[in-house]
Formats: structure tokens, sequence, C-alpha cells
């Protein structure tokens, strides 16, 4: 689905400093929503001047999606300043979402920041008892609650504050791979945490989905502002576009600049 789709907006709350989350109407239109998808949103009186900003989905009902911004340019701030009543002109959803594992196998999923959002939708349809959540962030944890009705255990780090694992979150991941080795690690964050998460995959030999977050202008895959680079049978490199053939990559095709 590619076109604008206007939808109203049922609530926006400040879950943590900066960070909101946007309750939208789910229209017929969207249709089905993978998790790891995203829409690109701009706010229906923006005009022209600003560029559409892509917000992965956070978490689905059949009436609702959900969206975690933050705030952070003018654009989110158009967007996160918006109340219940108005609309968003959303395109999509778009890209590819994660490729869901069997309800049998050990799965760990572990974000980064606001790459927290939409392991919340994943964790979800997975449906899976064995899932393991690992939560990154700076300072003050969000969403933390609502993982925990689809996992069996959450661990929080932080790196400033006092709640949780004081450090980063993938030292909790390098420490529950040698308790209980995963099956598979979902993951999605800042480009430092998903190099060492793809490091201990391959390492491990554990498989791994990496959700790429990407710098988008047209969403669409026309611009090629998205592109970033995976491993070829021959060249042994191209390039793809994080919006269409993405978001979501193996860990083991990915190429990450030194």
């Amino acid at each position: 689905m590619t076109t604008g789709i206007l939808s109203k907006i049922i609530s926006n709350d400040l879950i943590s400093s900066d960070i909101y989350r946007i309750r939208l109407e789910r229209t017929p239109d969207m249709g089905n929503i993978e998790a790891g998808q995203f829409f690109h949103i701009k706010s229906q009186d923006s005009g022209a001047f600003f560029l559409r900003r892509p917000i992965s989905v956070c978490f689905t009902t059949d009436n609702e999606i959900h969206l975690v911004v933050r705030k952070s340019g003018k654009g989110t701030k158009v967007i996160c300043e918006k109340r219940a009543g108005d609309s968003l002109d959303l395109l999509g959803p778009l890209g590819n979402g994660f490729r869901l594992a069997d309800p049998d196998k050990k799965i760990l999923l572990i974000g980064g920041g606001i790459g927290t959002a939409p392991l919340l939708e994943l964790a979800r349809q997975l449906e899976n008892p064995h899932v393991k959540v690992l939560l990154g962030y700076r300072k003050d944890p969000y969403l933390v609650d609502e993982f925990q009705k689809y996992s069996k255990e959450v661990l929080v780090a932080v790196e400033e504050g006092e709640r949780g694992y004081s450090g980063y979150v993938t030292d909790l991941l390098k420490q529950e791979i040698d308790h209980e080795q995963p099956d598979c690690i979902y993951a999605c964050g800042p480009e430092v945490m998903l190099k060492k998460v793809q490091q201990l995959g391959l390492q491990y030999q554990i498989e791994t989905q990496l959700a790429l977050e990407e710098r988008m202008a047209c969403g669409v895959g026309a611009c090629l502002v998205c592109s970033c680079k995976v491993k070829a049978e021959e060249n042994g490199w191209h390039f793809v576009r994080t919006c269409k053939e993405g978001p979501v990559f193996s860990g083991s095709e990915v190429i990450f600049d030194e």
C-alpha cells in the first residue's frame, strides 16, 4: 500500500523525555501490517516544507495503530505536538517485516533507544512463550511493562540512571548468550548496537534479523538516500534500498561501514 491515508489521532501521550506514543485509527486501507514495517508520515497541515518522516509501527489492534516518535527536529516536532482529533497523513505500510520464527524456538529481542518500539509489535505477533527481551536506553526506560505481557523475561540496561543493568544492552546480550544460547535474535537500534549484535550472531552461529535505522526521503525506493550495503555473489557486495528491500535484513548479509 503506497497511497496516502488520513488517520485520526486517538491520543498522543508523552511517555519519556521527548518520546511520544501516538494512537491512531486503523483504516481498512492499511491492510495487513507486519512487525518491522513503517509508515512515512507528515502532518496534514505541514504543507510541502517538511519531508515525511519514517516511523516504525510499535503496536497494532484491529482498530488502532500505535507509533512511538522521538521529537528531534522540526518535522517530528510538528508531529509530536498534534492532539487527539487531529489527523496525520500516512504513506504505507512500507518496507518488509521481520520473518516470524517457529513458536518452539528460543527467541531473543534486543532494542536500543527508539529502536525498542517496533519490537513490541514483533513480540505480540510472535506469540512465543520463550521470548526474552533486552531493552537499552540512555536514561529513562519506556514500554517495559508492555513488553512483559508478551515475553517470559524483560531485562533493561541504562547508560545513565539506576533502573536495571548499568551499561550497554549489548553487554547483557553477551551474558544471555553465554547463559542460554537463543535460536534467533531480532534487533533494532542504532548502528553501533547492530554491529555488535551482528558480530555476536556470526561468532555463535545464531540467526539474526536486523532492522536498520536509516535516513529516508521518499520512502518508496526512488531517491536512493537510504541505500545500504549487503553481500552479493558477484562483486562481493551491492547497494539495496533500506525503505524497499529493508528495513529488515539478515545479519549475515549486511555490510556496515568501518
